[in-house]
């Protein structure tokens, strides 16, 4: 049940993370490199994480790795965005669902039985399904740009988001080390995402540098984090393909923002985001029951 919980904690705070950004004067790639501060700072507080995988070289690697994987993928959504409307780029996100829902049940053998498989399978088709009818109806109309290209732009960062976690769940096999926690892990993950968002000036001009946006940017970084924290212990209780389709449904919480608080949509599209709402439920009760 607690990783559940867990699985909850990433559902909530992912789903919320990119909210700063609609208070922010920087957008896309300049808001990611502002953020990048932000994930600096929380570095910086526990550097002693830092320390102790880089005492063990195939932890620090494999966590530096994943950091710079999300962080490409969040580049590559950030460019996207440029193109297409979130509605749209959030079902191509999704993509990754799909990839670690096969990396968990392929690689990591996640499903040991057949009912256990088709449980899964079901629960899985059932949460992308209630994302998918919510991503349609939950965002502003936009003007779009080049259509084709924020297609592919939008499944490169799903690729990218459904890859980036295969190293650190891979370390463990290589190297055991039981007194390297899954905070520790994560620390050295945020760098590698700092270190992309920095480093954005150099292959793209930014703008915004200003306190007002850097403090949205750090609160930014802080709920990711905190986000990515509930991730990770529930890919740790739950497997890859359980937690991360739990945890990816969070476009349901930006649903939620855009009828409630943004008034993005007209309120008689509220029975379409409950419906959507009770589709991730069932789903994420088949996938438990699967365990």
């Amino acid at each position: 049940m607690s990783g559940y919980l867990w699985a909850l904690v990433g559902f909530g705070c992912i789903g919320s993370y990119m909210l700063p950004v609609r208070f922010s004067t920087a957008k896309g790639f300049s808001f990611f490199h502002l953020m990048g501060f932000g994930l600096l700072v929380i570095v910086l507080l526990r550097w002693n994480s830092v320390q102790l995988l880089w005492a063990h070289p195939q932890w620090f690697w494999a966590a530096l790795l994943s950091g710079v994987l999300w962080g490409l993928g969040q580049a590559a959504a950030g460019l996207a965005l440029e193109e297409i409307s979130l509605a749209k780029g959030v079902v191509y996100f999704n993509f990754n669902t799909l990839l670690n829902i096969v990396l968990g049940l392929v690689i990591f053998r996640e499903a040991t039985t057949l009912k256990s498989l088709a449980l899964l399978l079901l629960g899985a088709v059932l949460l992308s399904a209630g994302a998918l009818w919510v991503t349609s109806i939950s965002a502003p109309s936009a003007k779009e740009g080049n259509l084709k290209k924020g297609i592919w732009l939008s499944l490169l960062a799903g690729f990218f988001w459904g890859i980036y976690f295969l190293p650190i769940r891979l370390v463990p096999q290589w190297d055991p080390q039981p007194l390297i926690s899954q905070l520790d892990v994560l620390i050295v993950l945020v760098l590698g995402g700092a270190v992309t968002a920095i480093l954005i000036p150099v292959i793209h001009k930014t703008k915004g540098l200003t306190t007002v946006n850097l403090s949205l940017g750090l609160v930014s970084a802080l709920l990711w984090v905190l986000g990515m924290s509930g991730m990770l212990m529930a890919i740790q209780m739950l497997g890859l393909s359980r937690a991360v389709p739990i945890v990816n449904s969070s476009s349901l919480v930006y649903a939620g923002w855009s009828l409630f608080v943004f008034k993005e949509l007209h309120f008689n599209e509220w029975p379409k985001v409950l419906g959507s709402a009770l589709l991730a439920l069932a789903g994420g009760v088949l996938m438990a029951l699967s365990s």
